[in-house]
């Protein structure tokens, strides 16, 4: 099993082909850092790696934390069953005698989870982790990989990671507060429960969240130690997995991993079928970004978010919802609309068959949360001028 840093072009200028690397030889030309990064790979320890078997502080759960669905030969999607918060999606894929797993998961105990469960469909031991991008339910896995591991991303995704700066993103934030609201709603539920079974039901569902803050509380996200600025191909076992940064679109930093012979994409939050979080997002590249992947002609979509998919209409939505914000708020800022008003005056009723509301949901609370995607571009046009 190798890392090969490929030099073929692909089939769209806008995924291009070199790689970067983060070390102390930083200053050095690009390619002795790169024959020595792929030296330090390759030679990576091979031993087998023992899954600790006592859970981490958090990780107490019964059941199957995760449901690994097969979309390939060697490759598995790995869905969370709900018994441990475990926020977003996996993929594992067999390279060689070794696996690659796509993102870390949402916290250290279900990072344990998923890689406790793993020999349920497979023994080979973990050598790379991607990281598809730095927001909290993707990275903040990462300290529970075994040593050993190289754990690959791209440079503003160590950079976050490494500052710190993942644990205190208003998703972070947003979402640890949420979680303790959810345990106080419960526990208010649980004073009113009437039977045994209600009563259990409601003290399962709480101790996810207990568990996740407990787990949080032990958090150190580990940054990737290997970099890429556009393109990471590994090969072993007569499979290809490349790795690639396609451009700024749902972050600064964003990877997808692609599986040339078995047309296997896997996008973090980049692509999936419902509408993602954009506060971090560059809209007008991230329409472009999807054009670029709809190039590829996938045949399975893995996204980091929601179920896997093989109609790619589901881009092309998602591709036209992008342009059709960014140009109704290039409208509105050049009327001299605020974001708030330019927020109301959003016209996406084509879309809200794909996009619909949360129920019981009024326009005011919609216009609520398209404000912080409006601000965003806002602040994009700003930084134009």
């Amino acid at each position: 099993m190798r890392p090969d840093f490929d030099r073929r072009p692909l089939s769209t200028p806008a995924l291009a082909h070199r790689c970067g690397v983060h070390g102390s030889a930083r200053t050095m030309a690009r390619a002795v850092a790169c024959v020595t990064l792929a030296l330090a790979v390759g030679m990576a320890s091979l031993a087998a790696q023992a899954q600790e078997t006592t859970p981490p502080p958090g990780g107490r759960y019964t059941g199957q934390a995760f449901d690994f669905r097969r979309v390939g030969d060697g490759v598995w999607f790995a869905v969370g069953t709900g018994v441990v918060s475990a926020e977003s999606n996996h993929a594992i894929i067999e390279l060689g005698d070794g696996l690659v797993v796509v993102d870390a998961g949402t916290s250290p105990a279900a990072a344990w989870a998923l890689l406790h469960e793993l020999p349920r469909v497979t023994r080979k031991p973990v050598r790379y982790l991607v990281i598809t991008h730095m927001h909290y339910d993707h990275a903040h896995g990462t300290q529970s990989f075994p040593k050993g591991v190289e754990v690959i991303g791209s440079e503003y995704t160590r950079a976050m990671l490494a500052a710190g700066k993942s644990v205190e993103h208003p998703t972070a934030v947003g979402n640890r507060n949420f979680s303790n609201l959810q345990i106080q709603t419960l526990t208010k539920a649980l004073d009113t429960a009437t039977t045994p079974a209600s009563r259990a039901e409601i003290s399962r569902r709480r101790s996810v969240w207990e568990n996740y803050l407990q787990s949080l509380a032990t958090l150190t996200p580990v940054a990737p130690n290997v970099t890429i600025t556009e393109r990471l191909t590994l090969s072993g076992g007569g499979r290809d997995v490349q790795v690639l940064f396609p451009g700024r679109a749902h972050t600064d930093g964003d990877l997808v991993v692609w599986l040339p012979k078995e047309r296997i994409l896997v996008t973090g939050d980049l692509l999936q079928p419902n509408a993602p979080y954009m506060g971090d997002g560059y809209l007008a590249d991230w329409a472009n970004v999807l054009d670029s992947l709809l190039a590829l002609r996938p045949a399975t979509v893995l996204p980091g978010h929601g179920d896997a998919f093989s109609d790619m209409a589901v881009a092309e939505r998602l591709r036209d919802y992008m342009r059709a914000i960014w140009s109704q708020c290039v409208d509105a800022r050049a009327k001299g609309m605020t974001a708030e008003q330019a927020a109301a005056a959003l016209d996406l009723t084509g879309f809200d068959r794909y996009y619909p509301r949360a129920p019981g949901w009024t326009d005011e609370m919609v216009v609520r949360r398209r404000l912080g995607t409006v601000r965003r571009v806002y602040q994009l046009l700003d930084e134009r001028r």
